[in-house]
């Protein structure tokens, strides 16, 4: 008697975990299925482009349209911009500070994503009138997925070059 009292008390246990562990497994298939990375990918592709374009034609507008209102940019030798304004308020500064007309690209090496929240990695360059390399960076960017769409919400870039020297 007492075995088989010991035999229910370990076995129980083990059998109301089971049937948790499956429909947990089940839970993150179906979740994950959900997911149509390459609509992600295509999204946040078009999404550089656009911030491609805006940047080379130097509207701040069109660059901050990528950002959420209360997005925070990281950039590289300077204090974290919080929101949009400041975002806006930095690229316009840089538009200023751009007295040789360069060109920057950007190209995304990687986007993942999982919920509401998609991350992206990138490389930007940038050239001269005359098309030669004048700097390269990376990115890094997060987006969450609002009214339907993503927005950028945190993003970070720094220059491999170090404009400090």
């Amino acid at each position: 008697m007492k075995r088989t009292l010991l035999f229910m008390v370990l076995l129980a246990p083990i059998l109301l975990f089971l049937p948790s562990c499956e429909e947990h497994e089940e839970m993150e298939e179906h979740h994950a299925e959900q997911i149509d990375m390459d609509a992600v990918k295509a999204e946040i592709a078009a999404m550089e482009a656009a911030f491609a374009v805006a940047e080379n034609a130097k509207d701040a507008d069109g660059v901050v349209a990528y950002y959420a209102d209360d997005a925070q940019s990281l950039t590289y030798n300077a204090p974290t911009d919080v929101g949009k304004e400041a975002i806006k308020a930095s690229v316009m500064k840089g538009f200023e500070e751009d007295t040789m007309g360069y060109t920057i690209s950007f190209e995304v090496t990687g986007v993942w994503a999982a919920g509401n929240y998609a991350t992206e990695t990138g490389t930007s360059t940038t050239v001269d009138k005359d098309g030669n390399v004048v700097r390269k960076g990376k990115y890094m960017t997060l987006f969450e997925k609002r009214d339907g769409k993503y927005i950028a919400i945190r993003d970070c870039y720094n220059r491999d070059d170090n404009p400090c020297k």
